[in-house]
Protein backbone atom coordinates (compact mmCIF):
# COMPACT_ATOMS: atom_id res chain seq x y z
CA UNK A 1 0.00 0.00 0.00
CA UNK A 2 2.42 2.53 1.05
CA UNK A 3 4.47 1.77 -2.03
CA UNK A 4 1.58 2.92 -4.28
CA UNK A 5 0.88 6.05 -2.53
CA UNK A 6 4.22 7.12 -2.92
CA UNK A 7 4.37 5.90 -6.50
CA UNK A 8 1.02 7.25 -7.28
CA UNK A 9 2.11 10.60 -5.44
CA UNK A 10 5.08 10.21 -7.94
CA UNK A 11 2.77 10.28 -10.86
CA UNK A 12 0.66 12.77 -10.36
CA UNK A 13 3.00 14.89 -9.06
CA UNK A 14 1.25 17.77 -10.95
CA UNK A 15 -1.84 16.94 -9.56
CA UNK A 16 -0.52 16.95 -5.90
CA UNK A 17 1.59 20.56 -6.07
CA UNK A 18 -1.50 22.78 -5.41
CA UNK A 19 -2.46 20.90 -1.67
CA UNK A 20 1.48 20.68 -1.12
CA UNK A 21 1.87 24.70 -1.30
CA UNK A 22 -1.24 25.55 0.64
CA UNK A 23 -0.01 23.17 3.49
CA UNK A 24 3.43 25.09 3.27
CA UNK A 25 1.41 28.49 3.34
CA UNK A 26 -0.19 26.73 6.60
CA UNK A 27 2.86 25.28 8.40
CA UNK A 28 4.84 28.57 7.92
CA UNK A 29 2.00 30.30 9.50
CA UNK A 30 1.41 28.00 12.45
CA UNK A 31 5.50 28.19 12.42
CA UNK A 32 5.18 31.97 13.33
CA UNK A 33 2.35 31.22 16.13
CA UNK A 34 4.52 28.74 18.04
CA UNK A 35 7.50 30.43 17.78
CA UNK A 36 5.60 33.47 19.10
CA UNK A 37 4.67 32.09 22.19
CA UNK A 38 8.36 30.15 22.56
CA UNK A 39 9.21 33.89 22.65
CA UNK A 40 7.22 35.01 25.03
CA UNK A 41 8.94 32.56 27.27
CA UNK A 42 11.27 35.31 28.33
CA UNK A 43 8.73 38.29 27.16
CA UNK A 44 5.62 37.49 28.78
CA UNK A 45 4.07 40.64 27.13
CA UNK A 46 3.82 38.40 23.87
CA UNK A 47 1.75 35.37 25.50
CA UNK A 48 -1.19 36.21 24.06
CA UNK A 49 -0.25 37.25 20.81
CA UNK A 50 0.28 33.61 19.44
CA UNK A 51 -3.54 32.80 20.28
CA UNK A 52 -4.17 36.03 18.38
CA UNK A 53 -2.59 34.35 15.10
CA UNK A 54 -3.79 31.03 15.67
CA UNK A 55 -7.73 32.44 16.24
CA UNK A 56 -7.27 35.16 13.01
CA UNK A 57 -6.18 32.47 10.66
CA UNK A 58 -7.79 28.94 11.61
CA UNK A 59 -10.91 30.16 9.99
CA UNK A 60 -8.72 30.46 6.06
CA UNK A 61 -6.72 27.54 7.27
CA UNK A 62 -9.23 25.06 7.62
CA UNK A 63 -11.60 26.28 4.38
CA UNK A 64 -8.79 26.28 2.47
CA UNK A 65 -6.64 23.11 3.33
CA UNK A 66 -10.36 21.17 3.26
CA UNK A 67 -11.34 22.61 0.30
CA UNK A 68 -8.16 22.17 -1.72
CA UNK A 69 -7.70 18.35 -0.05
CA UNK A 70 -11.15 17.85 -1.19
CA UNK A 71 -10.50 19.43 -4.72
CA UNK A 72 -7.30 16.84 -5.09
CA UNK A 73 -9.00 13.76 -4.56
CA UNK A 74 -11.94 14.66 -6.59
CA UNK A 75 -9.64 15.49 -9.82
CA UNK A 76 -8.03 12.16 -9.38
CA UNK A 77 -11.09 10.00 -9.11
CA UNK A 78 -10.34 8.44 -12.55
CA UNK A 79 -7.13 6.79 -11.00
CA UNK A 80 -8.99 5.53 -8.51
CA UNK A 81 -11.35 4.04 -10.30
CA UNK A 82 -8.73 2.17 -12.56
CA UNK A 83 -7.45 1.02 -9.47
CA UNK A 84 -10.71 -0.64 -8.62
CA UNK A 85 -10.58 -2.10 -12.63
CA UNK A 86 -7.42 -3.69 -11.26
CA UNK A 87 -8.99 -5.52 -8.55
CA UNK A 88 -7.96 -3.29 -5.83
CA UNK A 89 -10.48 -3.41 -2.86
CA UNK A 90 -12.36 -0.18 -2.20
CA UNK A 91 -11.58 0.07 1.38
CA UNK A 92 -7.74 -0.11 0.75
CA UNK A 93 -8.23 2.77 -2.27
CA UNK A 94 -9.51 4.60 0.52
CA UNK A 95 -6.79 3.77 2.66
CA UNK A 96 -4.56 4.63 -0.08
CA UNK A 97 -6.03 8.22 -0.06
CA UNK A 98 -5.84 9.15 3.11
CA UNK A 99 -1.92 8.01 3.40
CA UNK A 100 -1.22 10.25 0.16
CA UNK A 101 -2.98 13.06 1.86
CA UNK A 102 -1.33 12.72 5.31
CA UNK A 103 2.19 11.99 3.39
CA UNK A 104 1.70 15.61 1.50
CA UNK A 105 -0.05 17.33 4.49
CA UNK A 106 2.92 16.54 6.84
CA UNK A 107 5.53 17.32 4.45
CA UNK A 108 4.23 20.50 3.33
CA UNK A 109 4.25 21.55 6.91
CA UNK A 110 7.61 20.64 7.44
CA UNK A 111 8.42 22.79 4.76
CA UNK A 112 6.50 25.78 6.14
CA UNK A 113 7.99 25.54 9.84
CA UNK A 114 11.23 25.23 7.83
CA UNK A 115 10.72 28.46 6.12
CA UNK A 116 9.41 30.10 9.49
CA UNK A 117 12.92 29.29 11.16
CA UNK A 118 14.69 30.86 8.43
CA UNK A 119 12.60 33.91 8.55
CA UNK A 120 11.43 34.12 11.78
CA UNK A 121 14.63 35.96 13.28
CA UNK A 122 15.55 38.39 10.82
CA UNK A 123 11.27 39.25 10.05
CA UNK A 124 10.74 39.37 14.12
CA UNK A 125 11.44 42.99 14.62
CA UNK A 126 9.67 44.56 11.02
CA UNK A 127 6.30 42.63 12.36
CA UNK A 128 6.47 44.52 15.93
CA UNK A 129 8.51 47.41 14.88
CA UNK A 130 5.33 49.64 15.85
CA UNK A 131 4.66 48.92 19.15
CA UNK A 132 7.13 49.94 21.34
CA UNK A 133 6.51 47.21 24.39
CA UNK A 134 8.19 44.91 22.24
CA UNK A 135 11.15 46.91 21.15
CA UNK A 136 12.53 44.61 24.29
CA UNK A 137 11.44 41.42 23.09
CA UNK A 138 13.94 38.62 21.81
CA UNK A 139 12.99 36.37 19.19
CA UNK A 140 12.98 32.55 19.41
CA UNK A 141 11.94 29.86 17.11
CA UNK A 142 9.38 27.30 18.63
CA UNK A 143 11.36 24.32 17.18
CA UNK A 144 9.66 22.27 19.93
CA UNK A 145 6.02 22.92 18.83
CA UNK A 146 6.53 22.14 15.50
CA UNK A 147 5.35 18.60 15.37
CA UNK A 148 2.41 20.31 16.83
CA UNK A 149 1.83 22.19 13.72
CA UNK A 150 2.65 18.92 11.61
CA UNK A 151 -0.44 16.94 13.52
CA UNK A 152 -2.98 19.94 13.16
CA UNK A 153 -2.11 20.52 9.41
CA UNK A 154 -2.68 17.02 8.69
CA UNK A 155 -5.42 16.63 10.26
CA UNK A 156 -7.78 19.05 8.64
CA UNK A 157 -6.00 17.60 5.26
CA UNK A 158 -7.83 14.47 6.56
CA UNK A 159 -10.43 15.84 7.85
CA UNK A 160 -11.36 17.93 4.63
CA UNK A 161 -10.17 14.97 1.93
CA UNK A 162 -12.11 12.19 4.08
CA UNK A 163 -15.33 12.29 2.18
CA UNK A 164 -13.09 12.30 -1.18
CA UNK A 165 -11.38 9.35 -0.08
CA UNK A 166 -14.51 7.73 0.73
CA UNK A 167 -16.10 8.07 -1.91
CA UNK A 168 -13.17 7.07 -4.43
CA UNK A 169 -13.48 3.84 -2.88
CA UNK A 170 -17.39 3.63 -3.03
CA UNK A 171 -18.11 5.24 -6.46
CA UNK A 172 -18.94 2.75 -9.43
CA UNK A 173 -15.27 3.29 -11.82
CA UNK A 174 -17.32 2.83 -14.52
CA UNK A 175 -19.44 5.69 -13.82
CA UNK A 176 -16.47 7.36 -12.70
CA UNK A 177 -14.86 6.77 -16.23
CA UNK A 178 -17.45 7.78 -17.94
CA UNK A 179 -17.64 11.27 -16.41
CA UNK A 180 -16.47 14.05 -18.82
CA UNK A 181 -15.04 16.08 -15.71
CA UNK A 182 -14.84 15.97 -11.65
CA UNK A 183 -18.14 16.88 -9.55
CA UNK A 184 -19.59 19.94 -8.15
CA UNK A 185 -19.30 20.60 -4.79
CA UNK A 186 -22.45 20.31 -2.96
CA UNK A 187 -23.88 20.39 0.80
CA UNK A 188 -23.09 17.91 3.45
CA UNK A 189 -24.19 17.00 6.76
CA UNK A 190 -20.87 17.94 7.96
CA UNK A 191 -21.28 21.47 6.36
CA UNK A 192 -24.76 21.77 7.69
CA UNK A 193 -23.48 20.95 11.54
CA UNK A 194 -20.90 23.34 10.70
CA UNK A 195 -22.77 26.12 9.93
CA UNK A 196 -24.94 25.16 12.98
CA UNK A 197 -22.34 25.23 15.42
CA UNK A 198 -21.08 29.02 13.85
CA UNK A 199 -24.21 30.37 13.71
CA UNK A 200 -25.13 29.23 17.33
CA UNK A 201 -21.44 30.83 18.01
CA UNK A 202 -22.17 34.08 16.50
CA UNK A 203 -25.67 34.27 18.59
CA UNK A 204 -24.31 33.45 21.19
CA UNK A 205 -21.41 36.31 20.99
CA UNK A 206 -23.83 38.84 20.08
CA UNK A 207 -25.99 38.27 23.06
CA UNK A 208 -23.04 39.03 25.08
CA UNK A 209 -22.49 41.64 23.68
CA UNK A 210 -25.84 43.41 23.30
CA UNK A 211 -26.42 45.34 27.51
CA UNK A 212 -22.72 45.08 28.07
CA UNK A 213 -20.53 47.51 28.75
CA UNK A 214 -18.22 49.20 26.05
CA UNK A 215 -15.32 46.93 27.60
CA UNK A 216 -16.59 43.67 26.91
CA UNK A 217 -18.46 44.92 23.66
CA UNK A 218 -15.07 46.11 22.41
CA UNK A 219 -13.06 42.33 23.11
CA UNK A 220 -16.54 40.08 21.76
CA UNK A 221 -16.74 42.17 18.79
CA UNK A 222 -13.38 41.09 17.05
CA UNK A 223 -14.77 37.23 16.67
CA UNK A 224 -18.33 38.95 15.38
CA UNK A 225 -16.31 38.55 11.40
CA UNK A 226 -14.48 35.80 12.22
CA UNK A 227 -17.83 33.77 13.12
CA UNK A 228 -20.26 35.34 10.39
CA UNK A 229 -17.49 34.54 7.78
CA UNK A 230 -16.60 30.65 8.51
CA UNK A 231 -20.62 30.16 8.67
CA UNK A 232 -20.94 31.64 4.81
CA UNK A 233 -18.09 29.45 3.81
CA UNK A 234 -19.90 26.15 5.67
CA UNK A 235 -22.69 26.91 3.00
CA UNK A 236 -20.45 28.28 0.25
CA UNK A 237 -21.79 25.62 -2.36
CA UNK A 238 -25.49 27.10 -1.94
CA UNK A 239 -24.69 30.63 -1.21
CA UNK A 240 -22.22 31.34 -4.03
CA UNK A 241 -24.49 29.53 -6.31
CA UNK A 242 -27.12 32.05 -5.24
CA UNK A 243 -25.44 34.86 -5.44
CA UNK A 244 -23.62 34.15 -9.11
CA UNK A 245 -27.20 33.27 -10.29
CA UNK A 246 -28.50 36.70 -8.82
CA UNK A 247 -26.01 39.28 -9.84
CA UNK A 248 -24.88 37.40 -13.56
CA UNK A 249 -28.11 37.57 -14.73
CA UNK A 250 -28.29 41.11 -14.75
CA UNK A 251 -25.81 40.89 -17.39
CA UNK A 252 -27.88 40.43 -21.28
CA UNK A 253 -26.56 36.97 -21.82
CA UNK A 254 -26.95 37.08 -25.41
CA UNK A 255 -25.14 39.90 -26.41
CA UNK A 256 -21.76 39.29 -25.62
CA UNK A 257 -20.68 35.15 -26.32
CA UNK A 258 -17.69 35.87 -24.15
CA UNK A 259 -19.68 36.41 -20.86
CA UNK A 260 -22.28 33.57 -21.91
CA UNK A 261 -19.26 30.65 -21.24
CA UNK A 262 -17.59 31.94 -17.97
CA UNK A 263 -21.43 32.67 -16.73
CA UNK A 264 -22.51 28.66 -17.72
CA UNK A 265 -18.83 27.93 -16.58
CA UNK A 266 -18.63 29.32 -13.68
CA UNK A 267 -22.49 28.03 -12.68
CA UNK A 268 -22.49 24.76 -14.09
CA UNK A 269 -18.27 23.65 -14.00
CA UNK A 270 -16.26 21.50 -11.43
CA UNK A 271 -16.38 21.91 -7.81
CA UNK A 272 -13.56 24.56 -8.07
CA UNK A 273 -16.02 27.68 -8.31
CA UNK A 274 -16.81 26.83 -4.78
CA UNK A 275 -12.65 26.44 -4.19
CA UNK A 276 -11.81 29.85 -5.74
CA UNK A 277 -14.51 31.36 -4.50
CA UNK A 278 -14.14 30.91 -0.82
CA UNK A 279 -10.32 32.14 -0.06
CA UNK A 280 -11.30 35.39 -1.80
CA UNK A 281 -14.71 35.76 0.35
CA UNK A 282 -12.70 34.57 3.59
CA UNK A 283 -10.10 36.89 3.12
CA UNK A 284 -12.29 40.19 2.27
CA UNK A 285 -14.69 39.38 5.36
CA UNK A 286 -11.70 38.98 7.72
CA UNK A 287 -10.44 42.27 6.33
CA UNK A 288 -12.85 44.55 5.85
CA UNK A 289 -14.35 42.79 8.75
CA UNK A 290 -11.95 43.95 11.40
CA UNK A 291 -11.65 47.19 9.78
CA UNK A 292 -15.42 47.68 10.17
CA UNK A 293 -15.58 46.89 13.59
CA UNK A 294 -12.12 49.16 14.60
CA UNK A 295 -14.23 51.77 12.64
CA UNK A 296 -16.97 51.54 14.66
CA UNK A 297 -15.02 51.83 17.81
CA UNK A 298 -12.77 55.03 15.96
CA UNK A 299 -16.65 56.82 15.94
CA UNK A 300 -17.52 55.72 19.61
CA UNK A 301 -14.47 56.56 20.67
CA UNK A 302 -14.47 60.23 18.97
CA UNK A 303 -18.27 61.32 20.38
CA UNK A 304 -17.21 60.24 23.59
CA UNK A 305 -14.24 62.30 24.21
CA UNK A 306 -11.56 58.70 24.72
CA UNK A 307 -8.65 58.04 22.54
CA UNK A 308 -8.31 54.85 20.30
CA UNK A 309 -5.30 53.47 18.96
CA UNK A 310 -6.74 51.75 15.91
CA UNK A 311 -5.45 49.30 13.83
CA UNK A 312 -1.33 50.03 13.34
CA UNK A 313 0.69 47.92 11.34
CA UNK A 314 2.05 45.05 13.53
CA UNK A 315 -2.12 44.66 14.50
CA UNK A 316 -2.44 44.40 10.82
CA UNK A 317 -0.07 41.72 10.11
CA UNK A 318 -0.82 39.51 12.92
CA UNK A 319 -4.33 39.60 12.35
CA UNK A 320 -4.76 39.47 8.63
CA UNK A 321 -1.41 38.59 7.72
CA UNK A 322 -1.75 34.70 7.66
CA UNK A 323 -5.45 34.60 6.50
CA UNK A 324 -4.89 36.77 3.23
CA UNK A 325 -1.39 34.46 2.65
CA UNK A 326 -3.41 31.40 2.53
CA UNK A 327 -6.34 33.05 0.72
CA UNK A 328 -4.05 34.24 -2.23
CA UNK A 329 -2.50 30.54 -2.14
CA UNK A 330 -5.70 29.03 -2.47
CA UNK A 331 -7.57 30.94 -4.86
CA UNK A 332 -4.66 30.60 -7.01
CA UNK A 333 -4.09 26.76 -6.65
CA UNK A 334 -7.67 25.71 -6.95
CA UNK A 335 -7.55 27.15 -10.74
CA UNK A 336 -4.37 25.80 -11.83
CA UNK A 337 -5.71 22.31 -10.12
CA UNK A 338 -8.95 22.53 -12.55
CA UNK A 339 -6.71 23.10 -15.85
CA UNK A 340 -6.83 20.09 -17.20
CA UNK A 341 -10.54 19.73 -17.30
CA UNK A 342 -10.10 23.44 -19.37
CA UNK A 343 -7.66 21.68 -21.54
CA UNK A 344 -10.68 20.01 -22.54
CA UNK A 345 -13.42 22.31 -22.19
CA UNK A 346 -11.47 24.77 -24.79
CA UNK A 347 -10.67 22.11 -27.31
CA UNK A 348 -14.60 21.62 -27.22
CA UNK A 349 -15.31 25.03 -27.73
CA UNK A 350 -12.97 25.32 -30.58
CA UNK A 351 -14.41 22.46 -32.49
CA UNK A 352 -17.65 24.02 -32.08
CA UNK A 353 -16.19 27.21 -33.89
CA UNK A 354 -15.33 29.35 -30.95
CA UNK A 355 -13.00 31.76 -31.75
CA UNK A 356 -9.24 31.84 -29.46
CA UNK A 357 -10.30 35.68 -28.63
CA UNK A 358 -13.75 34.61 -27.16
CA UNK A 359 -12.57 32.05 -24.94
CA UNK A 360 -9.37 34.32 -23.84
CA UNK A 361 -12.22 36.88 -23.08
CA UNK A 362 -14.40 34.41 -21.03
CA UNK A 363 -11.41 32.95 -18.87
CA UNK A 364 -11.40 37.00 -18.11
CA UNK A 365 -14.67 37.28 -17.34
CA UNK A 366 -14.68 33.95 -14.87
CA UNK A 367 -11.77 35.20 -13.40
CA UNK A 368 -14.08 38.46 -12.65
CA UNK A 369 -16.95 36.37 -11.63
CA UNK A 370 -15.27 34.72 -9.09
CA UNK A 371 -13.92 37.88 -7.81
CA UNK A 372 -17.37 39.74 -7.64
CA UNK A 373 -19.19 36.36 -6.24
CA UNK A 374 -16.93 36.09 -3.39
CA UNK A 375 -16.74 39.84 -2.58
CA UNK A 376 -20.51 40.02 -2.33
CA UNK A 377 -21.03 36.89 -0.04
CA UNK A 378 -17.89 38.68 1.91
CA UNK A 379 -20.23 42.16 2.18
CA UNK A 380 -22.94 39.88 3.87
CA UNK A 381 -20.79 38.82 6.12
CA UNK A 382 -18.91 41.95 7.10
CA UNK A 383 -22.70 43.74 7.33
CA UNK A 384 -23.74 41.54 9.78
CA UNK A 385 -21.26 41.59 12.11
CA UNK A 386 -21.01 45.53 11.45
CA UNK A 387 -24.83 45.37 12.35
CA UNK A 388 -24.79 43.66 15.59
CA UNK A 389 -21.69 45.95 17.12
CA UNK A 390 -23.33 49.15 16.03
CA UNK A 391 -26.25 48.12 17.80
CA UNK A 392 -24.61 47.11 20.97
CA UNK A 393 -23.01 50.48 21.52
CA UNK A 394 -26.22 52.69 19.74
CA UNK A 395 -24.24 53.76 17.11
CA UNK A 396 -25.91 53.24 13.74
CA UNK A 397 -26.02 50.08 12.08
CA UNK A 398 -24.92 50.83 8.90
CA UNK A 399 -22.02 53.34 10.44
CA UNK A 400 -17.98 52.40 10.15
CA UNK A 401 -18.36 49.85 6.53
CA UNK A 402 -14.92 49.45 5.60
CA UNK A 403 -15.27 47.91 2.29
CA UNK A 404 -12.03 49.77 0.82
CA UNK A 405 -9.84 47.69 2.72
CA UNK A 406 -11.39 44.76 1.87
CA UNK A 407 -11.70 44.96 -2.17
CA UNK A 408 -8.09 45.52 -2.08
CA UNK A 409 -7.93 41.92 -1.01
CA UNK A 410 -10.42 40.96 -4.00
CA UNK A 411 -8.82 43.07 -6.57
CA UNK A 412 -5.47 40.52 -5.22
CA UNK A 413 -7.69 37.79 -5.78
CA UNK A 414 -8.71 38.94 -8.97
CA UNK A 415 -5.75 39.08 -10.05
CA UNK A 416 -4.66 35.72 -8.91
CA UNK A 417 -7.30 34.20 -10.68
CA UNK A 418 -6.70 35.83 -13.39
CA UNK A 419 -3.07 34.62 -14.20
CA UNK A 420 -4.04 31.00 -13.00
CA UNK A 421 -7.40 30.86 -15.51
CA UNK A 422 -5.54 33.10 -18.21
CA UNK A 423 -2.36 30.94 -18.25
CA UNK A 424 -4.02 26.93 -18.69
CA UNK A 425 -6.39 28.54 -21.60
CA UNK A 426 -3.29 30.11 -23.44
CA UNK A 427 -1.54 26.70 -23.15
CA UNK A 428 -4.72 24.82 -24.38
CA UNK A 429 -5.19 27.39 -27.13
CA UNK A 430 -1.91 25.88 -28.36
CA UNK A 431 -2.95 22.26 -28.98
CA UNK A 432 -4.79 20.76 -31.58
CA UNK A 433 -8.37 19.94 -30.32
CA UNK A 434 -8.72 16.87 -32.50
CA UNK A 435 -5.54 15.92 -30.22
CA UNK A 436 -7.04 16.77 -27.03
CA UNK A 437 -10.63 14.84 -27.66
CA UNK A 438 -8.96 11.30 -28.67
CA UNK A 439 -6.63 11.37 -25.58
CA UNK A 440 -9.67 12.31 -23.49
CA UNK A 441 -7.65 14.91 -21.72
Amino acid sequence: MMRLAFSDLRDHAATWIGAFLVAVGCGYIGGWAVSIEASAETFDVLRSVGSVVIAFSSVAAVAVLALTANLTVDTQRRSYALWQLANMKPRLVSAVVLVQLVVVAVLGAICGTLLTTITFPPLFPWVFGARVEYAQAVPRVGAALMPFVWLAVAGTFLCGGLKGARSAGRTSPLAVLRESKPRRAGMTWMRVLLFAGLAIGAWQVAAIMIGSVPGVVMNWSLYLPILTTAGIAAVGPLAFAAILKAWTSVVPQSRWNAWYVARHTARFGLSASTSVETPIMVGFGLVAGIYSVMSIWADYSGQHGMTFTGLDWTAAILMLGGPVLLCAIGAAVSVVMTSKSRTRDVALLIAGGARPRTLLAAAACEAFIHAVTATLAGMAAVAVSNVVTAYAVGMPLFDGLAFGEGLAVSLAGFVLVLAATLVPTLAALRKEPATVLAMGE
